[in-house]
């Protein structure tokens, strides 16, 4: 299966700062093509971690990278090393395997079935609701309707 890699503005900032010792905001900012209170806005949050540092040179802030980049390669590496989810159908295979070794009927297999993933999906819609507003979507109701529905019927 090919990797999909997601890259933001951070990683490229960082990336930027692992070829220049030292850069001015403004300087970086231009590079990046990004405005320059977005641009501050990753400063202050980098500089809280530790990861990135700056320095004054009269009135012009100068930022660099206060730890190698192969640290940061290292979390990432770590971060891939994390179990990858487990797909709907291998779940479900797993679910129905465990409930035919408790010999349990068929059909009350598929009635557990059904109410597992309706609980779940009920744990899960205010993380939804959360996340859809957080990226300011509309109609989240019938977002919710769609994803639930689409979801119901390829659990059958």
């Amino acid at each position: 299966m090919d990797e999909m890699i997601v890259k933001t503005g951070v990683d490229d900032l960082l990336e930027l700062l692992a070829s220049s010792p030292k850069i001015a905001l403004s300087e970086a900012a231009a590079k990046l093509h990004v405005p320059i209170d977005v641009l501050q806005a990753w400063t202050d949050f980098l500089v809280e971690e530790s990861i990135i540092g700056v320095e004054y040179r009269f009135t012009t802030p100068y930022i660099y990278l206060n730890k190698p980049i192969e640290m940061h390669q290292q979390k990432k590496d770590a971060e891939k090393d994390v179990e990858e989810p487990m797909t709907l159908d291998a779940f479900k295979k797993e679910f129905w395997g465990k409930a035919r070794a408790k010999n349990l009927p068929e059909d009350h297999i598929d009635i557990l079935w059904k109410n597992h993933v309706e609980q779940e999906l009920e744990r899960k819609k205010k993380y939804f609701f959360f996340e859809a507003n957080n990226r300011q979507l509309v109609k989240i109701d019938e977002l919710w309707d769609e994803y639930k529905k689409n979801l119901l019927a390829s659990t059958t």
